[in-house]
Formats: structure tokens, C-alpha cells, sequence
């Protein structure tokens, strides 16, 4: 008999959305066991009553655990509409009713030449054909999309060699050039994210009012303008950008029927949290119906390293999701110890679904590799991670609700600034979550009851100490400091330079190319 599946968008409230940005990897088994019996039955954990389809989280009747939303990304999918029908069966063949997919336009891809692109002849042909290929893709594929901007470390010293891109501002009008190219030519089956970029307050108004034509419903564009936001650079990374920003769109009446905000690459817990305490009060202010949402490939990349999620921690020492290296030796093949960490996933597996091969089995390609995992195993650990990741994000909003109905009455912002650092962490009012998740939903409450941008980029500049303090380890250019992030702890000393903010992981990528060894 079949267990029911376990409906994890319920659950979702008003919080802010999490995306998990699905690997071509991961979502290549559902399509190819569609097609094929691509893995044999004896293969198949004995826990799967679904199959591989189980797998399938977008599938709201056979998935083990399922969840509406997700993103993809155009830099790594295939971008023949007509082939992706098939061979992207989990993205294309969805329940669009009961499912929302966000659809990335690979400007990162391009940027670090993963997707091929002509930069020595932006407008000429070869170009347009990439892009006409992406904003076709998009409609057929997506609910809402991203516009295809060049990121500004295009530019920089590592990659200009490569782009030939000289400046900020080359960067900023070659978005414009692509942005116009969408909105040209849109067929109107995707609504479209303009995306904000800059790694600083002056160079992200900058790039904010080169773009902001390209979202006005009464400017050049009108009747074809983009319908909502995707922040990148310091946008989503520095919160006095992130909090100047919104106010700024609200002095522009550009939240107002702007439905969807997307922060790019965005893995915290805390920042969750701060982005779903952003929604609700731009709901109650100006939109009901906005909704910001974040991605992150970290799942997924984690696996590719050989990281397993084990027991996330909620509380104001450690709010973290934990990932540590996952068992791997050739003699718990064909074990029935039981999974030990905890996910719908995670229930119906055995170390030996893990570990599947022993000492002396030979891999599809005839040899016997030193690790006892298939490339299936890691498509197992990814389903495990994103369904730990998605609930851990759930948790630490339903703690932190809890918390904030507990101690609102007495939490103030500006006590935040009479902290010395020996006390800087006595003044915890809740067991479970950290302190600065508690000032900041008082913070931004007060933030969206002043009545002028003068009177709230005021405010922003009077709590600098405190609204710096919640960037943690990102950085100016919304990557990571320590490329763990602060969300993620683990012991394994040799893993330490794993970047989870890449969505072009090689060892992810590697994945990808040997699927099915």
C-alpha cells in the first residue's frame, strides 16, 4: 500500500519562498525513467512504493514528499523547446494549476562561459540566436522569469579577458540591450523579473535607474514592462542596500502591481526569515499580493561533494542547517541499518540504497571505483537534502513567529546599539531563535510606517551598526566570505572550499556528464 505523500506547501504560510534550484542531474531521473526503465527494478529502494517518480517533489499525487515551487535555470537546460519536452519531463510535464516555477535566464552561465555566447559581436547574429533560444525556452517553461542581465563581475579582471567587457557600464548597457530584446519580443506566456545589480549603493541606484524604464507602466515600455524584481549584486547581499532599495521602489510606485521579488542566490536561515518580515510588511502596506522568494543550489552541490544534511539546529547559539560528510564505505552494501536523518526521503532508504556497491562490483562502465556510491546514490542524498533544506527554512519561520508573538512587546531596535561587545550576546530573549531575527521584525515595521524616503533612509543610517550586523559572512558582491555561507557547519577540514553560492559547481557538473556510471 501507498503512504500518502507529505504535502510540504501547505505549510508555507505567508513565508517568503525558498526555490530549490533543481540540477539538470537530479531532474534527469524522472525523465529518463519515464521514458525507459533507466534504473532496474532491483536497484530501486525497497521503501520507493512510487518508483523513481517519487522522487519528483513537483508531482503533488506521486511524490514522497512534495512542494510546489522550485527554479531552473536556462544555463544549464536544453534550450530546444521541443527536446526539453522530453528530456526535462519534471519542469515541462508538471501540473502548472499546482506548481510555480521560476525560470533563471543563465546570465550567470553566459558570464562564465558555460553557455556559449558571441561577446565580440553582441548584436550580431550568433547572439540573437542565443537570446531568442532563452526567451523561448522561458515561456514555454516558466510562470515567471528573470530577464537576461550581465552580471557586473563580468567585467572584472578575471572574466574580461573572456567577455571582453570593459566597465560598469558596459555591463549596464548590454543589460539594457538584452532587457529591451525581451520585452520586443515577449509572446506574454512568462511574467518577467528585472534584474537590479551593483555591489554598492552608489553603482546599485546606478544600475537601478539605467533599468527602472524597463518595470514603468507608464514609460517606454508600457503595456510590455517587466512585472516584477530580481535582486542581485548588493541588492541581496548588503541590507542597507536591500532596505534603501525597496524603499526607493516605493517612493517610485513600482511595488504596486509588482507581484514577484526574487533575492538571487540567497541560502541563509536568517535571511529567510528577513526576507519573509519584508513581505509581510510590503503586503500590508502596498501589495497584498507581493511575494519575494530566494533560490539556492546548496542541496544539490553539497551532494556532489559528498555532504549529507543531518540535524539542523534552531536556536541563538547555532541556526544552522548541518551538512557533513555522508557515509561511504563498500561494507554497508546490501545493509538494512536505516537512514539516520530525518526527511520523508531519509524514511524509506537503508545504508545499502546509499553504498550500493561492494567490494569487487563493477560500475556501468566495467571497472570498480574506490567509492561504494552510484551516481543514483547521489540522486537519493539530493532528494534527502532538499527535503531537509525545505523544512529547515519552514522551521525557523514557525520559530521565529512563535518568538515574535512572545516577545514583541518588548523588543526594541535600538536597544541593538547600546550593546557593548562583552554583552552583545546576553540580551537573547527567546531559547530558540537568535536575537537579530527579533530586532529586525520591529526594525522594518517601523521601517514601512515612516511616511518619506528622506524619513526612512534616515532611519536605515540610524541603525547602520545594527543593520550590518545581519549581512553575517556575504560579502559586497552578494558571494559568500567564507563560501560556506553562515548557514552551513560541518568537520570535514578537506571540504572547506566548496562554494555552495556557485550554481556551476564542476563536481555537480561532473555529475551531470556521467549519469548513470
Amino acid at each position: 500500500m501507498k503512504k500518502p505523500p507529505v504535502n510540504l506547501t501547505p505549510l508555507q504560510k505567508d513565508y517568503a519562498v525558498y526555490l530549490p534550484a533543481i540540477s539538470t542531474f537530479y531532474q534527469t531521473y524522472i525523465a529518463k525513467q519515464r521514458l525507459e526503465k533507466f534504473i532496474p527494478d532491483e536497484r530501486i529502494p525497497k521503501g520507493f512504493d512510487r518508483g523513481i517518480e517519487g522522487l519528483n517533489f513537483l508531482n503533488e499525487e506521486e511524490g514522497y514528499f512534495t512542494y510546489k515551487y522550485g527554479l531552473y535555470s536556462a544555463g544549464h537546460a536544453q534550450l530546444d523547446v521541443v527536446k526539453s519536452q522530453t528530456q526535462e519531463s519534471m519542469i515541462q510535464k508538471r501540473d502548472r494549476s499546482k506548481t510555480l516555477i521560476l525560470g533563471d535566464s543563465g546570465g550567470f552561465q553566459i558570464g562564465k562561459g558555460v553557455l556559449k555566447f558571441d561577446w565580440m559581436d553582441f548584436e550580431g547574429p550568433a547572439s540573437t540566436k542565443v537570446r531568442q533560444n532563452i526567451l523561448e525556452w522561458l515561456e514555454a517553461t516558466a510562470d515567471w522569469s528573470m530577464m537576461l542581465d550581465v552580471p557586473t563581475w563580468a567585467c572584472d579582471h578575471v572574466h574580461q579577458p573572456k567577455t571582453g567587457l570593459k566597465d560598469f557600464q558596459d555591463c549596464l548597457d548590454k543589460t539594457c540591450y538584452n532587457n529591451k530584446y525581451f520585452l520586443d519580443n515577449r509572446l506574454g506566456a512568462t511574467k518577467f523579473l528585472n534584474v537590479l545589480q551593483g555591489w554598492d549603493w552608489e553603482h546599485a541606484e546606478e544600475w537601478y535607474q539605467g533599468v527602472k524604464e524597463f518595470s514603468d507602466p507608464n514609460g517606454p515600455y508600457a503595456g510590455r514592462e517587466a512585472e516584477g524584481w530580481a535582486m542581485g549584486g548588493a541588492n541581496m547581499s548588503m541590507m542597507d542596500v536591500t532596505l534603501k532599495r525597496l524603499i526607493t521602489l516605493r517612493e517610485d510606485g513600482l511595488l504596486e502591481n509588482k507581484n514577484w521579488m526574487h533575492f538571487l542566490g540567497t541560502a541563509q536561515l536568517d535571511w529567510a526569515c528577513f526576507l519573509t518580515l519584508i513581505q509581510r510588511q510590503v503586503r500590508k502596506h502596498i501589495n497584498e499580493n507581493f511575494t519575494v522568494s530566494f533560490d539556492c543550489a546548496s542541496p544539490f552541490i553539497a551532494t556532489a561533494h559528498g555532504l549529507v544534511y543531518t540535524n539542523p539546529q534552531h536556536s541563538p547559539k547555532r541556526w544552522s542547517t548541518i551538512m557533513e560528510k555522508a557515509p561511504d564505505t563498500k561494507a554497508l552494501s546490501k545493509s538494512d541499518i536505516p537512514f539516520p536523518w530525518q526527511s520523508e526521503i531519509a524514511s524509506r532508504l537503508t545504508m545499502g540504497d546509499i553504498c550500493w556497491y561492494g567490494p569487487g562490483m563493477k560500475n556501468k562502465i566495467g571497472k570498480e571505483g574506490k567509492t561504494s556510491w552510484d551516481s543514483f546514490g547521489y540522486a537519493l542524498m539530493m532528494a534527502h537534502n532538499v527535503n531537509s533544506h525545505i523544512t529547515s527554512v519552514q522551521t525557523a519561520n514557525q520559530l521565529m513567529d512563535i518568538e515574535i508573538a512572545r516577545h514583541k512587546d518588548k523588543i526594541d531596535w535600538r536597544r541593538w546599539n547600546k550593546l557593548s561587545k562583552k554583552s552583545a550576546t546576553s540580551d537573547e530573549y527567546s531559547e530558540w531563535v537568535p536575537r537579530n531575527i527579533l530586532y529586525f521584525d520591529r526594525f522594518v515595521e517601523d521601517l514601512f510606517n515612516t511616511k518619506t524616503k528622506q524619513e526612512a533612509f534616515d532611519m536605515i543610517d540610524e541603525g547602520i551598526g545594527f543593520i550590518k550586523s545581519l549581512e553575517g559572512t556575504r560579502s559586497q558582491d552578494g558571494k559568500s566570505k567564507n563560501v560556506i555561507f553562515n548557514l552551513f557547519d560541518f568537520e570535514v577540514t578537506q571540504q572547506n572550499e566548496i562554494d555552495l553560492s556557485n550554481p556551476d559547481d564542476d563536481e555537480l557538473r561532473n555529475l551531470a556528464n556521467n549519469l548513470g556510471e
